[in-house]
């Protein structure tokens, strides 16, 4: 049912793993657990594994210590999920940054890219207010930046893209769970 190669799908007789990329405020931790839910898995976030490893939140480890030392400590946590079977993994947006990791998440499972429209990625992103790249004087800038920068590897690292600009999170779950399969189906 499931194609040899992906060590965390074969002989299982379960879905395979998802793995949710995307920028700041595409939904991923959001549609991460609905997807979770309907497909039996048990949702990982790796923002959240990171804070309880180090005791700490995202800001306070880039204040403290820099967003270096947060990519090396992100790119542990992501390779300790290498061979974990029935999981929905949402990673933080700049994950895909590091080869290390892309070759991680290749190895996780079926990569869901979640992307919207920029406007309302940064209307989003800044609601949340706990975004460390964009606390600078001009947060647009430094969000169109990082965008621009981070979306040909998205593209590049995808086995499948959804837009959920306007679009409900429920919806985009079931659509992503729908398109999955019959990628993973006609997999050679």
């Amino acid at each position: 049912m499931f194609s040899a190669g992906h060590p965390v799908w074969e002989n299982h007789g379960m879905l395979p793993n998802f793995v949710l990329v995307g920028f700041m405020g595409c939904g991923k931790t959001t549609v991460g657990r609905r997807l979770a839910s309907i497909a039996g898995h048990r949702f990982v976030d790796a923002d959240d594994l990171i804070v309880k490893n180090q005791g700490k939140s995202i800001s306070a480890i880039f204040a403290e210590s820099g967003e270096e030392a947060f990519r090396q400590i992100e790119e542990r946590i992501i390779r300790d999920l290498v061979g974990v079977a029935g999981i929905v993994l949402s990673t933080g947006g700049g994950a895909i940054l590091r080869e290390a990791n892309r070759e991680s998440l290749k190895k996780i499972g079926i990569i869901i890219w979640l992307d919207a429209e920029p406007d309302a990625l940064f209307e989003r992103a800044m609601r949340s207010g706990r975004r460390p790249l964009l606390q600078t004087d001009n947060p647009r800038q430094a969000f169109d930046t990082l965008l621009a920068a981070r979306r040909s590897i998205y593209e590049s690292l995808a086995d499948l893209r959804f837009d959920s600009t306007g679009v409900d999170h429920d919806e985009v779950s079931r659509k992503v769970l729908d398109q999955a399969m019959r990628h993973q189906a006609h997999r050679p």
